[in-house]
């Protein structure tokens, strides 16, 4: 996936690493793990996005439970 057009400026860019380096220390994860997921997440958001402002918010909440869901016992 090539970033530089995933993110639409060098602002957004900086609100989306913020955004993958706090799940990373919540969920106890390495940054790489998580950014690779979250872009892939955010990606697929951001093709039907009208407002993008709320993404961060968005991918953040749908990355968590994801990683929460691999860590849970019983995750196949």
């Amino acid at each position: 996936m090539n970033t530089c057009l995933l993110y639409d400026n060098e602002t957004e860019e900086k609100l989306h690493l913020r955004a993958i380096q706090t799940i990373a220390r919540e969920t106890k994860k390495p940054v790489d793990n998580v950014i690779s997921l979250y872009e892939s997440v955010l990606e697929r958001y951001k093709e039907h996005a009208k407002i993008k402002d709320y993404l961060p918010i968005l991918v953040s909440r749908e990355v968590k439970e994801i990683l929460l869901q691999q860590m849970s016992p019983g995750y196949d």
